[in-house]
This record gives C-alpha cells, structure tokens and sequence, in this order.
C-alpha cells in the first residue's frame, strides 16, 4: 500500500507501511465493507440458483494404423504410412457431416423449455419441490426465417394448448394431432403440466446448432503420436449429454468405416479395369510363342540369355508395379510431394537397369533376342496378371467386409456432481471477493483522495484551526432512532437537546476562540461557511450561537442559505418572512425577527427559496442589514452555502470581521482545502481560520472532554 505523507519513516527516509492506520481506515468504512461484502455474497447466491447445472461426459478414442498389404507398402515401407494423422481424424470427428447426423439422431433442432420467474425461478422451483412439468414435441418446422427464434407455447389443459405464431396470431391445438399454420407445423405427443404454463419452443438452425455443439465438443490427442484422443461434451442435462457424445462417437466410427469400404471399392474397380488388357497382352504373347515355335522348332537357350530373361522379367514386373503405384499416389498426392519423387527415383533406376540389360540383349543373335522377348513378355504378363488376381481378391474381401480403423477404449461416462453446483463455496468465494474488492476500493481511496485526517495537515497551507469537534453518538442514536422507527431523517438542536455531550464541549472551547479573533478583528460578525455539502456547518453555526448565548450576550443567527437552508427547521421558527423577504424590500429589518427556545438568541431565516442569491446578497440591501445588525446584537453570525457549490460565501465575506470554514474529518479532501483557500483569495478574503468537525473517537485529533460528560 502506498503511504500518505504522515507515515512513520525509516532513519535512512524509507516510508514504511503504518498498520495501525490501515486499520483504522478499514474501521472508518466498516458498513460500505460489509454491505459490499453482503451484497456480493447475494450475488453469487443468485448465480449459483439460476446457473444450469453443467455436467461433463468423456470417452477414449484409438486411431489404429492402417495395415498395409498394396503394391505402394511393398515398394515404398517405410516412406508412407497411410494412416491418416490425429489432427485429421480430430478435424473430421468435429465435422457437420458427424454433427449433423447426431442432430437427427436426436432430433436436437427441437428445444422445449418452461418458462420461469426470472432469477429466482429454478430457485423457487428447487425450494417448493415442485414436481418437473413436461410437455413432449414429436414434431416441430417452422419456416426458414423463423429458424433460432423462441415461439411461446401455453397450456389450457390436459390435452390443449395453444401457440402463437406471429401473424398468424395465436393458434390452438390439441395432443397427437398435428397442427399446421402459415409453415408452421407443430405435432405435441403428450402433456404434463397444469393450466396456465408456459413453455418456450425454438427450432435450431442446423448452422447455428453445429456452432453449439462445437463450443461444448472437445477432441484432444492425449499425447503426441499415441493416437489416443480424449473427446468430452459438456451439457446441463446428464442422460443427453452421454446420450450425444456416445452418438457422436459411433457416428465418426461409421463415417470412417464408410470412407475405407468406398476406398476399397474405388480400387477394386481400378483393378478390374486393369484385368481385361492385361489378359490379352499374355493371350497374344502365348500366340507369338506358339507362331514361333512352329516357324523355327523347339530352341534351346543359352545361359547366359535364361539370365538376361529373368533379369528382363523382373525389371518389367516391377516397372509394371510402378506404374500401378502411381496411378494410386496420383490420386493423394501431387508430383513434388517427397513419397511421389521417391516413386520416380526407383523408376529411373529401373530404366537405367533396362537400358544395360538392352545393350547386352541387342549384342546376341537375332533368333534368341527374338525368343526373349517373346518369354518376357509372358512370364511378365504372367506375374502381373496373378499380382492383379491376387489384389482383386483383397479388395474384394476388404469392400465386403470393411471394419473401421477407430474403436472406443472408454464408453461415455460424465462426472457425477455438475461443476459450480457447491453453492456455500460460491457464496462463500463471492463474499470474499466483495470484501476484498471494498477493502482494496476503501484504501485506494484513502492513499490517491488524500482525505483530510489531522490538524496538521490543515494548518500547512496556513488555516489555523480553532477547535476539532468530535462526532456526536448522541445524535448518532437519535438518527439511527429515526431511521429504525420510519420517521423523516432530521437533525437535532444538540446545544438544546443533549448540552452534555463531547460536540458541545468542544464548541465552548470554539466560542473562547472566536471571541478572542472577533476582539482582533474589531468587528461582531462571523461567517461560517463549508467546503462541501455535508461538512456541518449548520450543525456548527446552530449549536455555536446557542453557547455563545449562554454567556449572556444577544446573538443573532442569519441564515444566508437562500436555496437549501434548514435553520428554521433545526430551530423550531417559521421559513417564510426571512431574509429573501428582506432583501427584496417586502420586510423591514425589525420584522423579521425570530426569537429560539435559547434565551439570547435570536434567527432571521432564509425567507422562500430563492434562485438569485448572489444577486440578492451582492445588494446593498444585504450590507445595510448586517450593519443594523452589528448595532443591534453582541454577535452576528451568518450561515452561508458551501463555498465550492456556490460564491454566496465569498460575497458575504467582505462583510463581516471573521470567515470560519468548517472541513469534516475524512470527507473533505486537502484538494478541496486548496480550492476553498483559492476560492476565497479571488474574492479577496484571507481564509485564517477553520473548525475540524466529526472527527472519530481514538483519533489524534479529537479532543478528549471526559472528565465534563455524564453518563447517558
């Protein structure tokens, strides 16, 4: 915390933190902390009451790998996995085409919700033990713009209600039959609620549903490369939100068993395309063969051509492989991708190996190249065609009997207890919250305001204090009193009600002082005046004038307070005939006069309301009076408005022998002091002196009169 400028100090002039202080000032605020406190603990009471339950369902997922029994994992393991990646899996659980189907599933577009008291509904609801109503929608459209808006349905009886559509105004229906209005169509299957309930129905947009599920899905991989993912679903119904996940589970299930039945059925019928040229190519083959055979008779070969026919024979097989593998990859990936290029490496290897093979082939008599190729061509035909039979009939097992590459490890399951459902913890987690948000509030402002806290302070910019005036208890009571019993809050004449009390004590000591700077001055008058509205200067002026009559002297108390002034009230005297009236010339001086129960003191109030005040008071009229006044009584004193609201102060002041402001302790602020003085100086008064009311028992600034006050 920040420390003001009265701190204690470290000897090297560091500020330390005065604990004692902090106290206090908490101690000062006590009520706006605990109602803050209060207020936020029935708030979060609320929210607690009126927050929908939220349960959490989860279930685990494996991505297993693909086996891989094709031409393109025999030639490219391990360059290619054909497993798809989590992220991809993730990307497609958290698709609308699995959102959508658990949509209609579950028929979710459809929403049915009773309508309660606001806030305190579920809590009236919760604490009547009123039994649930409910009310069963088989089937409800509505037009495409009425989609995402709610449409209230009332109930008239066990199997009537009525709804209203808009334009169509209000529709009636009755239960199993369904009921249908400009688009809409509304079939309800059965009633649980009394007369006079009311439900809210609204007809999701499949967009605006989908963005809904999204926000409460989740999908995480567990971790890297373990191709586990955790998908939970959160929601305030426990059944539906199991019931959603675990469809939405078997949905992304099937939807990946569907891919790998399509993609085995396209590469079956790739290879059954295949099938019929490969076949003629060894049919004509054998052709050659046999034409050649009966041409030239049986010949035999060499070894060293039955070596360069088999060599011939496998780099054609596996040219032939080749070409098969690129046909697929061509259909994922695109020619500069790494597992493609790795394709075409091994194929130009196998065109380098046939060239070498050519040239030695091209060096041998005619007869047996001519014989080489006509076996190559067989025995490689031969090795392909088996290689498709032998793929056809995978694939055809694979397309007929598919099974999904994803299981469920853990079945949806949700946690037992919502989250947010322990209301004490709440409330007690927001009263805490408010207590340290108005502590936290309480001190800032006492460390950046700057409040007025001691005598000192104000006697720094040159106001000399005459008397600090501790706060009254006695008048603290009658206005908790007043407060309790249902009376209007009203001050009290305190000097006449309670003369024993601290307040009054230290206002004798007040009187010695203004007696001595009125004896100065040369002159009988005083004005009191305040910085602000709530400083207590009618509470000074009031009881000041009522002690300084006790010491037989004739006081007269004017009250200058033309628009807000209650002295008449706090007196006891009449409000009309004051000094508006005076100073407008429809009273004389002597007529508006008012004796007080106080023997010595005499009141002029403030006469009707007036909106002119300085003008009235600026007169010569207003002048004239105070010196009939001063002739007239011992003492004049004026009370006049807060400086700092109006300048009614700064223009009675060139009237009268001595300016006294009132400062409240731990209202006004030193900013307020500074502006008071300045105020003051353009009017061309020297502010010398000041009265330190309110100020709190215990503090260094109260004096303590004890030993004069009696028991209560």
């Amino acid at each position: 915390m920040k420390t003001n400028e009265h701190s204690p100090t470290l000897p090297n002039g560091t500020e330390v933190i005065d604990l004692v202080d902090i106290v206090l000032t908490l101690f000062a605020h006590k009520y706006k902390i605990i109602i803050t406190t209060l207020l936020c603990a029935l708030l979060a009471f609320l929210y607690s009451v009126n927050i929908e339950p939220l349960y959490t369902a989860s279930v685990l997922v494996q991505l297993e790998r693909n086996t891989q029994n094709n031409l393109i994992s025999k030639l490219m393991d391990p360059l290619i996995d054909e497993s798809t990646s989590s992220a991809t899996e993730i990307g497609i659980l958290t698709s609308r085409r699995v959102l959508n189907q658990t949509i209609d599933a579950l028929g979710l577009q459809i929403d049915v919700r009773e309508k309660k008291f606001p806030f305190i509904g579920r809590w009236l609801s919760a604490f009547t033990k009123e039994f649930p109503h409910y009310i069963s929608v088989s089937s409800f459209n509505v037009p495409t713009e009425n989609e995402d808006k709610p449409w209230t349905l009332t109930v008239l009886g066990p199997d009537r209600y009525q709804i209203e559509t808009g334009e169509a105004g209000v529709v009636s229906g009755k239960t199993h039959q369904t009921l249908k209005q400009n688009g809409f169509t509304l079939n309800v299957a059965a009633l649980n609620a009394p007369a006079g309930t009311t439900f809210i129905l609204t007809k999701y947009s499949r967009y605006a549903l989908t963005q809904a599920l999204l926000k409460r899905l989740t999908a995480l991989e567990l971790n890297k490369d373990s191709r586990l993912l955790n998908v939970s679903f959160s929601g305030a119904d426990k059944q539906k939100t199991i019931a959603i996940l675990n469809n939405i589970s078997l949905n992304f299930i099937e939807d990946n068993r569907l891919r790998k039945t399509e993609e085995a059925s396209k590469k079956l019928n790739f290879v059954n395309s295949l099938l019929p040229g490969v076949l003629e190519k060894l049919n004509q083959a054998d052709r050659q063969l046999h034409n050649f055979k009966e041409e030239n008779g049986s010949i035999d070969l060499p070894m060293e051509v039955k070596v360069a026919l088999d060599s011939s024979v496998a780099i054609q097989s596996q040219q032939n492989e080749l070409q098969l593998a690129k046909v697929e990859l061509s259909k994922k990936y695109t020619s500069n991708h790494p597992v493609y290029r790795a394709l075409l490496e091994k194929e130009a290897l196998l065109n380098k190996d046939k060239n070498t093979l050519s040239q030695v082939i091209a060096a041998m008599p005619k007869k047996q190249q001519e014989i080489l190729s006509i076996k190559r061509d067989i025995e490689a035909g031969q090795e392909i065609y088996m290689q498709l039979l032998s793929r056809q009939h995978e694939l055809g097992i694979a397309s007929a009997s598919t099974v999904a590459s994803i299981r469920i490890i853990d079945e949806a399951v949700s946690n037992p207890i919502p989250i947010g459902s322990n209301k004490w913890l709440n409330i007690i987690l927001g009263a805490l919250l408010g207590g340290i948000l108005s502590c936290g509030y309480c001190l800032a402002l006492h460390v950046f305001r700057r409040t007025l806290e001691d005598v000192e302070t104000i006697e720094r910019h040159g106001v000399d204090v005459l008397a600090s005036i501790p706060g009254s208890e006695y008048s603290q009571r009658k206005r908790r009193h007043k407060l309790t019993s249902g009376k209007t809050r009203q001050d009290i004449w305190l000097a006449q009600e309670h003369p024993q009390d601290l307040a009054i004590e230290a206002l004798r000591s007040l009187r010695t002082g203004i007696f001595i700077a009125l004896k100065q001055a040369g002159k009988n008058s005083l004005l009191i005046s305040g910085a602000t509205s709530g400083a207590g200067k009618t509470f000074i002026s009031s009881n000041l004038a009522a002690i300084m009559a006790d010491t037989g002297k004739s006081i007269l108390l004017i009250d200058a307070d033309l628009r807000l002034g209650k002295l008449h009230e706090l007196l006891g005297v009449r409000e009309k005939g004051g000094v508006s009236e005076i100073l407008q010339g429809s009273l004389m001086f002597e007529e508006a006069i008012q004796p007080t129960a106080r023997a010595g003191l005499d009141i002029i109030s403030r006469g009707s309301v007036s909106g002119q005040s300085s003008e009235l008071l600026g007169s010569d009229l207003f002048a004239q009076l105070l010196q009939w006044a001063q002739l007239q009584y011992d003492y004049v004193i004026v009370d006049t408005p807060p400086i700092l609201a109006i300048t009614d102060a700064g223009i009675v002041a060139e009237h009268v022998g001595l300016v006294l402001l009132v400062l409240r302790y731990k209202t006004n602020s030193v900013k307020e002091l500074s502006n008071v003085i300045n105020r003051f100086k353009k009017c061309g008064i020297e502010l010398d002196r000041a009265v330190f009311n309110g100020v709190q028992n215990g503090e260094s600034s109260a004096y303590k009169y004890a030993r004069y006050s009696t028991s209560l």
